[in-house]
């Protein structure tokens, strides 16, 4: 989430170009000192720190309902493997549990993060530390939810409308386009810019390889859940 900031990303491209910092001799950029604000910033924190854990608490309560309803339902009591679920050892339903377990433990252990981060017993570095880290496990788990969302779907509704749950799967992804949609968008405003100060070759090919490692960093959960889906069904077989 904090390399999405603009002004990060702004600063981190002029560095990668080569450009001088500022439009000032280096010798008087010596005599010239930055105020830091430490209590402004963690009153910034404090505030994200609330909405952060209220979204993170969210996931953690709909993955711990969703464990217990899953889709299909279960094996009637009075049958063989009585109380499982009744979908168990398909491919989707193993990717559901997978990606409804992710977002379970990442929305925990982001919540267990944004409770340090809005402690004032720690010191501000500790606190911002925890911020960062919690701000990246609420994304990883939205992305989780996201998927155990529409596996859950896909595995009831494929056996009978095989359209409508391939149609549910395409919806549900508009939610991880959306989390990267601005940064993308970013990174091509700002390609004139390495364009003029690298050459056209390597700034298309620096700028995919930034959007690559940012998709990869929060969809990684993806490759997982498929992996271990797929992995599970073959040692099954």
């Amino acid at each position: 989430m904090l390399l999405q900031n603009s002004e990060v990303q702004i600063c981190r491209t002029l560095r990668i170009a080569g450009a001088v910092k500022g439009a000032h001799r280096h010798d008087h950029l010596k005599d010239k000192t930055v105020k830091h604000d430490e209590s402004k910033e963690m009153e910034v924190v404090k505030d994200s720190t609330g909405a952060l854990c209220f979204g993170s608490v969210l996931i953690a309560t709909v993955t711990f309902g969703a464990t217990f309803a899953v889709p299909g339902g279960y094996i009637a009591d009075d049958h063989n493997n009585g109380g499982t679920p009744i979908l168990a050892r398909r491919y989707a339903f193993d990717a559901f549990i997978a990606s409804n377990t992710l977002a379970f433990v990442f929305s925990v252990m982001s919540t267990m993060g944004l409770m340090h981060s809005g402690s004032p017993l720690l010191n501000p570095r500790s606190r911002k530390m925890h911020f960062v880290i919690s701000s990246y496990l609420v994304l990883i788990s939205i992305t989780s939810l996201t998927a155990a969302f529409a596996l859950g779907a896909y595995v009831v509704l494929a056996p009978v409308a095989h359209k409508s749950a391939v149609t549910t799967c395409v919806l549900s992804s508009l939610v991880l386009l959306y989390m990267n949609v601005e940064f993308i968008w970013r990174r091509l405003l700002l390609l004139p810019t390495l364009r003029t100060r690298k050459g056209l070759i390597w700034a298309w090919v620096y700028s995919a390889y930034v959007i690559t490692a940012s998709m990869v960093s929060g969809y990684w959960p993806l490759i997982f859940v498929f992996g271990w889906a797929a992995h599970t069904n073959q040692a099954m077989t």
